[in-house]
């Protein structure tokens, strides 16, 4: 079993803290299909806290944890680190960025008909076909760009306003 300590922006702004007591390695899938994934979804603070009360336990750190995810959800970006703990003065530091394996789990678990499907649309033209399409008639698109959006790890970022998909940032 991996322990890891979750530092976490809640969507309101609200810092917490708290430990995923059981697999919490990316390859081991559960952290990041049953907990990151649909905090990155909510963008509200209280069923965040829900989510994180129902996996975690809440506002605590342990000092027998492998890893550290620092996980903004204002910004939707997921960061991973070995957790270090020296015990001479009681302080937690993050070790070696190993942010690339969450990734490579994301990259893995993505449906590969969606992306096949769109691999030569850029995310503007992907976002412009989704807003062609009659209302809400996008499930395959709206698919590939929450992938896309969950894999650039805060370089692409899209809204809906009204019934129209909108690019905040896209590097």
């Amino acid at each position: 079993m991996t322990r890891s300590n979750l530092y976490i922006t809640l969507s309101n702004g609200d810092a917490i803290t708290c430990v995923a007591d059981s697999s919490s390695a990316p390859e081991q899938g559960y952290i990041v299909e049953n907990l990151i994934i649909p905090l990155l979804s909510f963008s509200n603070a209280e069923h965040e806290l829900a989510l994180l009360k129902e996996h975690c336990t809440m506002n605590d750190q342990r000092i027998n944890a492998d890893y550290r995810y620092e996980i903004d959800l204002q910004k939707e970006t997921v960061a991973f680190y070995d957790e270090l703990y020296f015990f001479k003065i009681g302080v937690f530091r993050k070790g070696e960025n190993l942010t690339r394996r969450y990734i490579a789990y994301l990259e893995k678990i993505q449906n590969q008909i969606v992306k096949d499907m769109f691999k030569g649309y850029s995310n503007k033209a992907l976002i412009q076909r989704a807003n062609s399409l009659p209302d809400f008639k996008w499930d395959d698109e709206g698919v590939e760009l929450r992938q896309r959006s969950l894999l650039s790890n805060g370089a692409f970022i899209y809204t809906m306003r009204g019934n129209s998909l909108i690019i905040l940032k896209d590097n």
